[in-house]
């Protein structure tokens, strides 16, 4: 090795300590960020939103306390077909996707407009029952899709935070 090489390597080896000791890891809380995307303008789509806006507020408050190494943060996004614009074929879970050096996994889940009918009331309550269905089947493909990267994924703290931030509707 080159003096100027050597030396600039000696100093970059202090500045960065031993590679070959193991670095603490620090664990984080899991973040979760749910897009919502409607594709038209109805009041059943409305009072579904706001609902769905409340669900995304009480899973970011539940799970901001949980830490699951498996999954640092998680993507949602909820698509909500409409008058306007429809994104799948009918609904449930599209594209679930891993990434394992973010910890990160990213899902569609997809409501038809088939499912709503006149009543805001009962279109809500189905929007809701359905929402949290497709969240706990999650848990078996989270499982599933980390198993090769981490097999820690910890499915029963994952279902009790989706059980929790539902319990109030």
């Amino acid at each position: 090795m080159q003096p100027v090489v050597a030396s600039a390597f000696c100093v970059l080896c202090q500045v960065l300590g031993d590679l070959s000791t193991p670095q603490p890891e620090f664990e984080e809380n899991m973040k979760v960020n749910m897009n919502i995307i409607v594709g038209g303008t109805d009041d059943i789509l409305d009072n579904i939103l706001s609902a769905a806006r409340t669900v995304r507020k009480e899973m970011k408050k539940t799970f901001d306390s949980v830490e699951i190494e498996a999954l640092q943060k998680m993507d949602i996004c909820v698509c909500l077909s409409g008058n306007v614009s429809k994104y799948y074929p009918k609904s449930g879970i599209y594209q679930a996707r891993y990434y394992s050096m973010a910890g990160k996994f990213m899902v569609y889940v997809h409501f038809s407009p088939d499912e709503w009918n006149s009543s805001k009331t009962e279109s809500v309550s189905k929007f809701l029952k359905m929402y949290k269905d497709y969240l706990l089947e999650l848990s078996d493909i989270i499982k599933t899709k980390t198993t090769k990267y981490k097999p820690d994924f910890d499915s029963r703290c994952y279902e009790d935070g989706i059980k929790r931030a539902f319990e109030n509707f």
